[in-house]
């Protein structure tokens, strides 16, 4: 309901070009945040629970509050859900023209940084965590390349070469 009230209020401001190219992208971010949080839930809060369960269990008595667990939870959720925003925002930053695939290509060992460290401001707990969260970002970035490979406009360099014939 809320992202139908958000798309209500923004899609009316955009151009014809621009609406062909928000629509898609506008019906991609659900769908990738409910991926991000199946995701969280099948794959990640199993060893992270695990780990924040038996750290020292031998010289502790952890006994676990409603509230601390739920807010954990909704927490890691909600920040996996957003993390699985990355295909729209680079999508998006390629048809804008902000930045380009080959840009992405190349910078390929920044982003894999960049998700690090992002995977480790989630409520990380172990390095498992922090790796399980981070094989799926790393893989949307690639997807990310490869479906902004695939959408990009051609520029005035492929148009070009496209017209004149090879010798």
């Amino acid at each position: 309901m809320i992202l139908y009230q958000l798309y209500a209020f923004v899609l009316p401001a955009f151009s014809p070009s621009e609406m062909r190219l928000a629509k898609p992208l506008l019906a991609l971010v659900p769908v990738l945040f409910i991926t991000g949080v199946v995701f969280c839930y099948f794959v990640v809060l199993g060893p992270a629970l695990d780990f924040l369960l038996n750290f020292n269990a031998d010289e502790f008595n952890t006994q676990v509050r409603a509230r601390d667990y739920y807010s954990f939870v909704t927490l890691l959720m909600l920040a996996m859900g957003i993390g699985f925003q990355i295909p729209v925002g680079l999508l998006a930053a390629c048809r804008l023209g902000l930045t380009s695939v080959e840009k992405l290509r190349r910078n390929r060992r920044y982003a894999i940084v960049a998700i690090a460290v992002l995977a480790a401001l989630l409520p990380t707990l172990d390095p498992l965590t922090l790796i399980l969260e981070m094989i799926p970002l790393i893989a949307l970035y690639e997807l990310s390349i490869l479906l902004a490979a695939a959408l990009a406009r051609p520029g005035p360099e492929a148009a070009a070469a496209r017209r004149t014939p090879a010798l």
